[in-house]
């Protein structure tokens, strides 16, 4: 299961309506908790308390986010790789590796 690339149905399962935590995969440190809601909205609280809404949504074998503020209100496309049965690594559309997200609440090893 290891690294496994997920795809559109995957994709959907690991974000649709979850709770997920947002780890910097280099220092693992927790950067943020991200809602997935069932309305297509989301919500992320950043580690230093801050809060944005923006809407999410699925694409072939990526999933999108749209912030009102973070990341400049810009839409994003990533891919997820499977690490384990909680966590996935989360890549920019260009291959560019973006945060890992876990339903853990805290991770000590990608």
């Amino acid at each position: 299961m290891a690294n496994a690339r997920l795809f559109k149905k995957e994709i959907k399962e690991f974000l649709f309506n979850q709770t997920l935590h947002a780890f910097d995969p280099e220092t693992l440190a927790r950067v943020a908790t991200v809602q997935y809601r069932p309305d297509w909205s989301c919500h992320v609280t950043m580690a230093d308390g801050s809060t944005d809404d923006g809407q999410y949504g699925f694409e072939g074998n990526f999933y999108w986010t749209r912030y009102k503020q973070f990341r400049d209100g810009a839409l994003h496309r990533f891919s997820l790789n499977r690490i384990d049965e909680h966590t996935a690594q989360a890549y920019f559309e260009n291959g560019v590796r973006a945060f890992l997200q876990s339903s853990l609440t805290q991770i000590n090893s990608p």
